[in-house]
């Protein structure tokens, strides 16, 4: 049976050529398309899609409104087909938060033989998203919901590192939001994102959590309370290093190498197992794919404390079973109990009561 799909974007030739890439593979029918987001949410009621692909800059109604409404009427995934322009970088984003469930970059304007080089990624997310349960996508609860029984604390830690794919952004914002500003780790994440993405990802962040988030840089040290954001198009990872007084730190180092993934999970984890051994936390949150599950498994081995999101949240259950199915997960949560989980290992106490100190 074929994915059901409801293309909306105010350009007449990019709907086409949307509805032509996607009905290139069988298994898709484009079913629909509108013009603007009033348009869509007739049309929604009407064609009963299984996934949308969502323009952003649009008459009438723009994709964010339509996003916000949509998600509070008739929850349904969507694949935002989005612009590379600083202002479309910054929407894109927002709407990841509200709820879309993944991301196409258009090329720009240039020839059409360029539109078609998007046309696999395209149908992969789609594929992807019609595979996401709706409830996953309606938004995270506002307050933190913890059934987390208290954890023996570990006061050698030193680290938090953190990865994730499909539903990251949403799912970083939950976790970092409910950490103190004196969070006691330095931390570490790593997103699978265009590089364009990643510096306003970083700031976005900064701008909704109590801690300091930037982009990492070659050479920045690992410091508590602050959050490294892993660049894109490049790998990080972190190296012993000695100054020229001998004396050896840990610091970030930044490649650019041809890899599935850039950034790697798996590169990064493997890296922090090398130089912090059994002194860090692993967390391993919801996408497609596998990466970061053999790295989660080479911190458990080093006696570091792994934890992976579980079903329940993920947007896409893939790494996190993948790493569950390696034995590398030793907390399997949903992502409304991972912060307290978090701050049980590092102090015996919930975040709320550590914010307090």
């Amino acid at each position: 049976m074929s994915i059901k799909v409801l293309v909306v974007d105010d350009s007449a030739f990019m709907r086409q050529t949307i509805k032509k890439l996607l009905q290139a593979d069988p298994e898709i029918e484009v079913v629909g398309v509108a013009v603007d987001g009033e348009d869509a949410l007739k049309k929604v009621e009407f064609y009963k899609p299984q996934v949308i692909t969502l323009d952003l800059r649009m008459p009438r109604m723009d994709g964010l409104a339509f996003l916000t409404t949509l998600m509070k009427t008739s929850p349904l995934p969507v694949v935002l087909v989005s612009s590379w322009a600083r202002e479309g970088t910054e929407e894109t984003l927002k709407a990841l938060e509200l709820g879309a469930v993944d991301f196409v970059t258009k090329p720009g304007f240039g020839p059409t033989e360029e539109l078609w080089q998007i046309g696999e990624e395209l149908r992969e997310k789609v594929k992807a998203a019609a595979r996401v349960r709706v409830d996953k996508i309606k938004g995270l609860p506002e307050k933190e919901i913890s059934k987390v029984p208290p954890a023996l604390a570990r006061s050698d830690l030193k680290i938090l590192v953190m990865g994730a794919s499909t539903g990251g952004p949403r799912a970083f914002q939950f976790i970092l939001t409910h950490l103190a500003a004196d969070f006691p780790l330095g931390i570490l994440i790593a997103q699978h994102m265009p590089k364009e993405f990643m510096e306003i990802f970083a700031a976005r962040l900064n701008n909704m959590s109590p801690l300091r988030v930037k982009l990492a840089e070659e050479d920045d040290h690992i410091q508590p309370g602050t959050v490294l954001v892993a660049p894109g198009g490049m790998q990080t990872r972190l190296v012993k290093k000695k100054d020229p007084r001998g004396r050896e730190s840990i610091r970030v180092q930044l490649s650019r190498e041809n890899n599935l993934y850039q950034p790697s999970i798996d590169e990064m984890f493997f890296s922090v197992a090398e130089t912090y051994g059994d002194q860090a936390i692993g967390v391993l949150l919801t996408g497609m794919g596998a990466d970061g599950a053999r790295g989660l498994q080479r911190l458990r081995e080093k006696g570091s404390l792994t934890i992976a999101e579980s079903p329940e949240t993920c947007v896409i259950y893939g790494m996190p079973k993948v790493a569950v199915e390696l034995g590398a997960v030793e907390h399997l949560l949903p992502l409304t109990e991972i912060p307290d989980q978090i701050c049980f290992l590092i102090s015996g106490q919930k975040c709320s009561a550590m914010k307090k100190h």
